[in-house]
């Protein structure tokens, strides 16, 4: 898969192909998580320290990211069982 920032890399040998941080195993979704929780930026680079800060404002920024809550919703219901017919 390309990615759709250079901030981002989606490869299926790594974590099946979910958007992460460029050179890291950390999830982008992991960082909306905190943020749409109301947590700051701050404990989020604490708890991941292998995503530069400029890295995550840079993805924040990107106007790609604007989609990727949608393209999230797409993944994780693609994923769940629950998701499937019955």
């Amino acid at each position: 898969m390309k990615a759709i920032t250079p901030l981002v890399q989606m490869e299926p040998d790594i974590l099946g192909g979910m958007p992460v941080f460029k050179s890291t195993l950390v999830p982008i979704k992991r960082m909306f998580a905190y943020l749409l929780t109301g947590k700051p930026m701050a404990d989020f680079l604490a708890d991941y320290p292998s995503v530069s800060r400029d890295t995550a404002i840079g993805v924040l920024e990107n106007d790609a990211t604007l989609f990727y809550e949608a393209i999230s919703k797409a993944i994780d219901s693609a994923a769940m069982p629950s998701s499937l017919p019955r």
